[in-house]
C-alpha cells in the first residue's frame, strides 16, 4: 500500500522556521520542530536571504521524506494589511472582483502598490454588502512559493496569524465571543507583538510593532528559546513600556476608532514571549479587563498556537459554507412563505369581473 504525505505547516521567522507535521487523514500530530538560522532569514516581513532558506529548506525535506507534500504557512506579520469595505449589495462575486481590482490603490488606499488581496463577505443588507480584506505584498507570497516549490513541496494555503489564533478562540468555551464584544487578541512576543481587534467574529484593526532594540537585546539560542541579554531590572522596564503603550491603544480604539460608543472588553494573551504568565499577571495588575489565555493540548506550547489554529482553517471553511448553505435556504423558505402569504392576502375580483362583463353585454 502507498503511504499518504502528511500536510505540513510552517512559519517563517526572522532567525527560524517552525512547523508541524500533521496526519493527513486522522489530522493527528505527527511532529513539531523549529529550524533556527544564525542568521536572518526573514527581516521586517521580507525575505532576506533567499539562497540560505532554499538550501536549508530542500536538505530538512529530503531528510523527511516530504517530496510533494501539502504545506500551508503563515506569513510575516510586519506587512499585513486588514480592511473592512462597504460595497454595493448588487455587485456578484465577479463583479466584487473586479471592483477591488479597479479601486486598489486608488479609492482603497493600501501601504504597497503590488498586493495579493484575498476577502470575504461578511455581512449583506437590501443595499450593502461588508467585505473583509487581508492585503499583502504580492512580491514576498511569491518569494515564499517559489522557495516552497523548489524544495519539492506544494504550497495550499497562505495565512496570517490573528486569523489562525482566532481559530482556537472560537472553540475556547470560556472566552466570550458575542456580538457586543469587542476582543483583543494580543500577541506579546520578544522583539515585537500584534494588537488584532475582534467583533462579531471580523478582525476591526490591527497594529504591528517591531523594536530594533529589542531585536539586539534578546538572542535566539540553538533550541529556538529567547534570552534576555541584559539586567532584569532593565527587562522589567522594557515591560512597563509595552504596557503603558497598550494602553495608549485602547483609549485610541475607545475614542478614536469606536468614536467613545465601544470599547475592547477582553484580552487574550498569546504570543511566544518566554514567560507569558508573568505578563498575563502585569497585564491584571494594571488593567480592569479580564485576561484570558487559551487552553492548548499537552503537546502544544504557546509557540506553536498559530500553527495548531493554521490546521483548523479547512474545517472552519468547510463549516462556513455549510453555514451559508443553511442561512441560504432559510432565506429561500422564509421569500417562499412570504409569497404564499401575500398570495392569499389578494382579493378575488374574477366574479365581479364577471358579473361586468355580463352586464356590459
Amino acid at each position: 500500500m502507498f503511504g499518504n504525505k502528511p500536510s505540513l505547516y510552517m512559519q517563517f521567522m526572522e532567525k527560524s522556521i517552525r512547523y508541524l507535521v500533521m496526519d493527513s487523514q486522522n489530522k493527528t500530530l505527527i511532529e513539531k520542530d523549529e529550524v533556527v538560522f544564525e542568521t536572518a532569514i526573514i527581516q521586517e516581513g521580507k525575505v532576506a536571504n533567499k539562497q540560505l532558506l532554499e538550501t536549508r529548506l530542500e536538505v530538512l525535506v529530503k531528510e523527511k521524506k516530504w517530496k510533494n507534500a501539502s504545506v500551508s504557512i503563515i506569513l510575516p506579520d510586519d506587512l499585513v494589511t486588514i480592511r473592512n469595505e462597504v460595497l454595493p449589495a448588487q455587485l456578484s462575486r465577479t463583479e466584487v472582483d473586479e471592483y477591488l481590482n479597479l479601486h486598489i490603490n486608488e479609492s482603497i488606499r493600501l501601504p504597497f502598490e503590488d498586493a495579493k488581496v484575498d476577502y470575504e463577505i461578511t455581512n449583506q443588507t437590501e443595499e450593502n454588502q461588508t467585505v473583509f480584506l487581508v492585503a499583502y505584498p504580492n512580491e514576498q507570497i511569491k518569494a515564499l512559493k517559489e522557495i516552497l516549490e523548489k524544495a519539492s513541496l506544494k504550497p495550499v494555503v497562505a495565512d496570517i496569524s490573528s486569523l489562525s489564533l482566532y481559530r482556537l478562540v472560537n472553540i475556547e468555551e470560556t472566552i466570550s465571543t458575542h456580538s457586543d464584544d469587542h476582543l483583543l487578541l494580543l500577541q506579546w512576543n520578544p522583539i515585537d507583538y500584534s494588537m488584532t481587534v475582534f467583533n462579531q467574529d471580523i478582525p476591526q484593526f490591527n497594529r504591528h510593532t517591531r523594536s530594533q532594540r529589542l531585536a539586539d537585546m534578546w538572542k535566539l539560542n540553538e533550541t529556538g528559546e529567547f534570552e534576555w541579554k541584559g539586567s532584569e531590572e532593565g527587562l522589567e522596564d522594557v515591560l512597563d513600556e509595552q504596557i503603558n503603550m497598550l494602553e495608549r491603544f485602547l483609549e485610541f480604539y475607545q475614542y478614536t476608532v469606536m468614536d467613545g460608543e465601544r470599547s475592547i472588553s477582553h484580552i487574550v494573551l498569546s504570543g511566544y514571549y518566554p514567560n507569558l504568565e508573568h505578563v498575563k499577571m502585569l497585564l491584571e495588575d494594571r488593567l480592569t479587563l479580564p485576561i484570558h489565555m487559551l487552553t492548548l493540548p499537552e503537546e502544544i506550547s504557546a509557540t506553536d498556537a498559530a500553527l495548531l489554529g493554521l490546521t483548523l482553517k479547512s474545517r472552519v471553511r468547510e463549516m462556513k459554507k455549510i453555514d451559508k448553505v443553511k442561512k441560504e435556504k432559510k432565506v429561500k423558505q422564509s421569500k417562499s412563505k412570504k409569497a404564499k402569504k401575500e398570495k392569499k392576502e389578494q382579493p378575488v375580483e374574477t366574479s365581479s369581473r364577471h358579473e361586468e362583463a355580463v352586464v356590459n353585454d
